[in-house]
């Protein structure tokens, strides 16, 4: 069936509805709004003008009675009803009493957004400050439960999640560190803050394999960088894995011929290889 301007101002009054029942005054009056500007710029004539028109009078007359539309009204002492009214021909003066309506309530939650906003920051950097009171006092269980709970409450909060991990690094918890840390890189895999950290993390705790993954994982999403390839072959070195500290650390020399400490590592493990 075609889209005429009959049909999509009925399908626009109907979403009105919905979104009035779910309590969602602001996405109501945008979709009314929105069915009497196609009744304007449209030209809507006989049974389907008629139809258009029973279907508004249907949505005001649950807007009127909705408590929602109520509570804002009598907020800016406007007791009087019904609020809003329909007539023939007055479809203008209806959408401009409705657009008054929508522009209060959008920059009501605006403001409502911007407030959550301040008081969820203030919320974050005081959880923050508490964790490092009680990581500067060395207890670590309370410290780490203060992080643990920051993070599960604000999930997606930017930044977040490397933040405390370089907290917990600080204070040598390297596993916690690394643990939330692998979160954020698996989150923002472009947080090179993270991915340093959590290579730091785990190489503190001699955990090989996992520093291992994040190198490759570096190699892949940054590139073969000279120093990269350096820091994976002195890893090999410390891990005991000859081949493979000579291995990167020759990539490394000859992405850089300035590299001594690659050619250092080359000779040191070349013996162990070579003989």
């Amino acid at each position: 069936m075609f889209n005429t301007p009959a049909k999509m101002a009925r399908e626009n009054i109907a979403r009105a509805g919905r979104d009035l029942l779910k309590v969602d005054m602001t996405t109501a009056v945008t979709f009314c709004c929105e069915a009497l500007k196609i009744m304007i710029e449209s030209s809507i004539f006989g049974k389907e003008k008629f139809e258009v028109e029973v279907h508004l009078q249907e949505f005001l007359k649950e807007f009127n009675q909705n408590a929602e539309v109520k509570a804002y009204y009598a907020a800016k002492q406007v007791h009087t009803t019904p609020y809003v009214r329909f007539a023939r021909g007055e479809e203008r003066k209806l959408l401009a009493s409705l657009s008054v309506v929508l522009g209060a309530l959008q920059q009501a939650e605006t403001q409502t957004a911007e407030t959550e906003k301040l008081r969820q920051a203030d919320e974050i950097k005081d959880a923050l400050d508490q964790g490092q009171q009680l990581l500067d006092a060395k207890e670590l269980p309370k410290a780490k439960a203060v992080l643990k709970r920051l993070v599960e409450k604000f999930p997606k909060e930017e930044g977040l999640k490397t933040e405390v991990g370089g907290r917990l690094l600080k204070a040598c918890l390297f596993f916690e560190a690394g643990e939330i840390l692998e979160a954020a890189i698996a989150e923002n895999p472009k947080d090179s803050r993270a991915l340093a950290l959590a290579v730091q993390s785990y190489k503190s705790a001699r955990e090989f394999p996992k520093v291992e993954a994040l190198y490759k994982f570096a190699l892949k999403n940054y590139g073969s960088h000279p120093k990269t390839l350096l820091h994976m072959a002195e890893m090999y070195l410390e891990w005991n894995k000859w081949d493979d500290a000579y291995n990167y650390a020759k990539q490394a020399h000859d992405a850089d011929g300035s590299m001594d400490r690659a050619k250092e590592i080359m000779d040191a493990t070349g013996k162990r290889i070579f003989g």
